[in-house]
């Protein structure tokens, strides 16, 4: 399952457009994470998080997800790589992720159209599974409708000696 499928964001009144394509560098290739799963609600319910937004007032809403990352790395056992997750470009509200994780992958945040390393080392097994907790923010003044989270993985391998 490639997030994007399951991260269908609800803010408050909404946010929703497909998200285009993101150019990967030359060098990234992807990873396969169908196998991860969101093991909460897949419409994440957004919340402001100053009671009364306003002039002089935060207009940031925020949202929790858990989801079981699981990346096929098993082409690349054995070598070392950095293995980055990717948040597509988003219409309209800028949106960022920040998450904490309980195995191998790195804790880390990602703004939309940017990337993060969440792995750089040795490929030991040939699947990779985390947990992690993710709160998505965006500002609540700019969003208009639902709006699809397309999360993507992609590694760069260390050149063979």
């Amino acid at each position: 399952m490639s997030l994007k499928a399951a991260l269908a964001v609800m803010m408050g009144f909404a946010l929703a457009a497909a998200a285009p394509a993101v150019a990967q560098s030359s060098a990234a290739l992807p990873v396969d994470d169908r196998a991860s799963q969101v093991m909460t609600p897949s419409e994440v319910a957004m919340k402001w998080d100053s009671l009364v937004p306003g002039p002089g007032r935060s207009d940031r809403i925020t949202g929790q997800v858990l989801i079981l990352v699981r990346l096929d790395v098993s082409s690349w056992q054995g070598r070392q790589g950095r293995i980055y997750q990717r948040l597509a470009p988003q219409p309209g509200s800028p949106v960022v992720a920040h998450w904490t994780s309980q195995g191998p992958l790195l804790p880390g945040s990602v703004r939309d159209g940017e990337r993060t390393l969440v792995y750089s080392g040795t490929l030991l097994t040939p699947r990779m599974e985390d947990t992690f907790r993710m709160t998505l923010e965006a500002d609540g003044g700019r969003v208009v409708r639902p709006q699809n989270l397309d999360f993507t993985f992609e590694i760069e391998l260390e050149s063979a000696p």
